[in-house]
């Protein structure tokens, strides 16, 4: 049953003025995920520009790698993955799995994969899209993918505490899919899509992530036009 959540009413100057920072954040936010609906790669000609230009500069690593760029890598390499079944003690009154559960599980594996990528323990910043597809039954193996889709250092971030003061902190945006998986008939289905961005301590060592196909190109140059509009 939905509930009514009260209004926020900022009372000093200083509330009211970061009221209104979340307010513009929160608009521009809105306004740029039009280009991209339950995660539909949309055909804009300035994505597609930077996702070619993604694109070239991943060839050395992609044909070359020895010689290639050492501060680079590519996405499918930061790939991570769990499986497991669907237990009943996680279902709602739908008789399906809580879509908290899934993202509780999905989390997990986009801290372990910034971790792992990192070498330092990251830092929670921001969960940004969920897509919710196909319910999840008790019973079903599903398979958690992730990758890391989009790397930045920023000279600093703003409205987090955990930050204040800090330069050069490295961002890591982290796309998790969860997959059903139904081995009898070799079959897979998407069933959930999630995105979560870390931050890891301030002077830590980033490579940057380069696409390997077109596809992966896209998803990076528009997680890049988002995060120019915030």
């Amino acid at each position: 049953r939905p509930l009514r959540i009260p209004p926020l009413d900022p009372q000093s100057w200083l509330e009211r003025d970061q009221f209104e920072a979340g307010k513009r954040r929160a608009q521009a936010r809105k306004e740029a995920r039009k280009k991209l609906k339950n995660f539909e790669i949309p055909l804009d000609p300035d994505i597609e520009k930077q996702a070619l230009t993604m694109l070239r500069e991943a060839y050395p690593l992609l044909n070359i790698p020895s010689l290639a760029n050492p501060h680079a890598i590519l996405v499918s390499q930061t790939k991570q993955q769990n499986c497991e079944i669907a237990q009943p003690q996680t279902k709602n009154l739908a008789n399906q799995i809580f879509g908290g559960f899934l993202m509780r599980r999905a989390f997990e594996l986009a801290y372990a994969t910034a971790y792992v990528f990192g070498g330092a323990r990251p830092r929670f910043l921001e969960v940004d899209k969920v897509a919710f597809s196909i319910p999840v039954n008790v019973g079903d193996l599903t398979n958690y993918q992730s990758r890391v889709v989009y790397t930045e250092v920023k000279d600093e971030i703003r409205d987090f505490n955990a930050f204040r003061g800090q330069k050069n902190v490295p961002l890591v945006s982290v796309e998790v899919e969860a997959w059903i998986v139904e081995p009898e008939k070799a079959s897979a289905k998407l069933s959930n899509r999630f995105m979560f961005t870390f931050a890891l301590p301030s002077g830590t060592p980033c490579r940057r992530v380069l696409p390997s196909n077109m596809e992966e190109a896209r998803k990076m140059a528009m997680r890049h036009d988002l995060e120019k509009t915030l």
